[in-house]
């Protein structure tokens, strides 16, 4: 869903009630390409001084290192997971990232560099965590800005308050 225009997030939004972006392999292999180059070069190094009379154990804690990031990109790669899920409840990261439409006080503006550009979505409590968006699963994050805030503006609507501004803290008062 990522690479595809706002119109077919829309027809899968009415469809199915809920739009979901999986990771776009390309971008989650770029940035630890970079990183897999280094910890390769220092594993090679470390095994060269072992051979020549060093410990080994930093050899075998550099090589375990290498294998899990190894082993970590390849399974984001193969299940495409973590996904971000929108749907009528609010925006799902993850399994464990979650803001619901009720508790969103504004999708902010994208920030970063070209190849590291972000969204980040601020909740209306001050002190909860920010939702943080990256091109990992969108590429056009202006796009699913302005989708996102269109969805906002119609849920604040909706809502049976008139305005939405009911956060948990005053519901569970």
């Amino acid at each position: 869903m990522g690479e595809r225009l706002p119109e077919a997030w829309m027809v899968e939004w009415h469809r199915n009630g809920r739009v979901e972006f999986p990771l776009r392999r390309w971008p989650i292999v770029q940035p630890p390409m970079l990183v897999l180059l280094f910890m390769a070069l220092v594993t090679l190094q470390s095994i060269s001084r072992t051979l020549d009379g060093g410990w080994p154990y930093i050899t075998y804690l550099l090589i375990a290192l290498d294998a899990g990031v190894v082993i970590t990109i390849a399974w984001q790669l193969i299940t495409q997971r973590p996904i971000l899920v929108i749907d009528h409840r609010g925006i799902h990261q993850g399994r464990r990232r979650f803001m619901p439409w009720d508790e969103i006080g504004s999708i902010g503006p994208i920030t970063g560099p070209k190849m590291a550009r972000q969204l980040t979505i601020h909740p209306k409590n001050v002190w909860a965590k920010n939702l943080t968006l990256t091109q990992q699963h969108a590429n056009d994050l202006q796009a699913l800005q302005t989708w996102l805030s269109a969805l906002l503006a119609k849920h604040h609507q909706e809502s049976p308050s008139g305005t939405g501004n009911t956060s948990r803290l005053d519901r569970d008062a």
